[in-house]
């Protein structure tokens, strides 16, 4: 069985629980954030060697960082795909992740240290109203790619779900889709609707 190093409010983890779920593939979940264990664990180390989640060990196969983890488990568990066929797509795909991991996941990681992380006589009120509207310019050219389409790339895909945790966090950050995004707004409903979306809340 896989073993996913994570914690329950790593954005990032819940990235690879949602593949994870999609393809009903069993999983044992390691809270690494548990009084009990040992960031220093060698077989964590070896999955992770910055000592991040998520990190795997599927056998003998150990791997971090999330969408890395999720191209593996479409390759070794393509039954329910969540990449198209044809490889030009999928590196469109992937260019695309890769795009939007610094001009909208890595925003809301920062927010996430600013609201959250910091001590409140620490936390910058102009730098949260500035990672705010630099959100929401992402998600307003994320709601364009949506015109006319369920999802990013047309059918689910991992595009969607490499964001889908970080957007769904929003409302703890004080902020949310602006109402005027509609493609997006519908998209977020969809994807709660989706039973991956329950279980990777776990």
């Amino acid at each position: 069985m896989i073993r996913l190093y994570c914690f329950p409010r790593s954005g990032n983890s819940r990235e690879v629980k949602l593949a994870l779920a999609e393809k009903n593939i069993p999983f044992e979940a390691v809270d690494v954030h548990q009084k009990d264990f040992n960031k220093e664990d060698p077989e964590f180390r070896k999955a992770s060697l910055q000592g991040k989640v998520p990190a795997i060990i599927d056998g003998d196969v150990y791997m971090s960082e999330a969408y890395a983890i999720n191209e593996y488990l479409e390759k070794k568990y393509p039954e329910k795909p969540l990449l198209p066929k044809d490889e030009t797509t999928r590196a469109k795909i992937r260019e695309w992740v890769a795009l939007y991991d610094k001009r909208l996941v890595l925003r809301i990681g920062l927010l996430v240290i600013e609201c959250l992380l910091k001590p409140k006589d620490q936390q910058k009120e102009e730098t949260k109203t500035k990672l705010r509207g630099e959100i929401a310019s992402g998600m307003k050219e994320v709601d364009a790619l949506l015109a006319g389409k369920d999802y990013i790339f047309g059918d689910y895909s991992l595009a969607d779900i490499a964001i889908t945790p970080h957007i769904a966090a929003l409302p703890i950050l004080g902020t949310a889709i602006p109402a005027d995004l509609k493609n997006m707004t519908a998209w977020l409903t969809r994807i709660q609707t989706r039973p991956s979306f329950q279980k990777s809340a776990l």
